[in-house]
């Protein structure tokens, strides 16, 4: 899985969601102080600009010149699209060579969507700006497409609704969808028949899915489908004593501290030293170093 160097572009949103981790974070950095990190000082040679909501702000054009003309290969933007309902707006992204998009979703009814995002009308910007970026190549005769990945928050108020939403956007040609686990009051063990089903059926139609925050003794099976083997994820993480005897230990991020302070670690069944999957578990971590 490729490295992206996060650049946190301030928590500003036309959203207001209620499993957001984002909100909280101060105020929004002013450009001169994102210059230096915006430089390509490192091996990492893409970069990943996410929010609250990068596209809101005033200089967001001119933060992605700055990057585009600091020589990073690929620009990831974490986006609720909303801004991109505007036909222009997605054109002009994609002018600035930004090509990859992780669009947040909660749900494909209207009511609920909105509810979490605390807006009435998002899911229909969000859809609308889904649309526009699918469709951008063929406005443009490009010979590339935008990837666009989407993540949905899961949550006592979707989950039960997980595949249904899964099949709602499949005809947008998703290149990946992200099942994140966000809301620290939704119980694992009752959720994990709803995600293993959307696991299984988007694998069927072939589209390609992973899960974050569900550590992989969560997901017997659905092992390779676990992004933190692939990437190791930023903040904060816990694990129980009895994680120290599995032999996957070393590369498990365990459980959100928020979700083990609820629930505790009940869910989690350490990896038998003799599983015929560790050494294989072992292997893709070892890819991605």
């Amino acid at each position: 899985m490729v490295p992206y160097k996060p650049i946190f572009l301030g928590s500003s949103c036309n959203n207001s969601c209620l499993y957001c981790n984002e909100k909280n974070k101060g105020s929004q950095p002013e450009f001169r102080d994102l210059s230096e990190s915006l430089l390509q000082n490192d091996p990492i040679d893409s970069i990943e600009l996410y929010g609250g909501e990068p596209i809101i702000r005033n200089d967001f054009f001119t933060i992605l010149d700055a990057v585009r003309n600091r020589g990073y290969k690929r620009i990831k933007l974490v986006t609720n699209a909303r801004a991109c309902a505007d036909i222009n707006t997605a054109v002009r992204i994609i002018e600035f060579g930004c090509y990859l998009y992780e669009v947040k979703l909660h749900h494909f009814r209207a009511d609920v969507h909105d509810f979490v995002t605390q807006v009435r009308g998002s899911l229909q910007e969000t859809v609308q700006g889904l649309a526009n970026l699918r469709r951008i190549n063929t406005l443009n005769n490009a010979p590339f497409s935008a990837f666009i990945s989407l993540r949905i928050a899961l949550s006592k108020k979707n989950i039960e609704d997980l595949s249904n939403i899964i099949l709602a956007f499949i005809p947008y040609r998703i290149d990946r969808f992200i099942l994140s686990f966000d809301d620290s009051e939704l119980e694992l063990s009752p959720a994990l028949p709803h995600i293993k089903n959307a696991l299984d059926l988007t694998i069927l139609n072939r589209v390609w899915i992973v899960t974050q925050k569900i550590p992989p003794c969560c997901l017997r099976g659905f092992e390779h489908h676990v992004s933190e083997l692939y990437q190791f994820p930023p903040g904060a993480f816990r694990k129980s004593e009895m994680c120290t005897c599995c032999p996957l230990n070393e590369v498990c991020s365990g459980l959100t501290r928020r979700y083990a302070d609820t629930f505790g670690f009940d869910d989690l069944q350490p990896f038998d030293v003799n599983d015929p999957m560790v050494e294989d578990i072992r292997n893709l971590n070892h890819d991605k170093s």
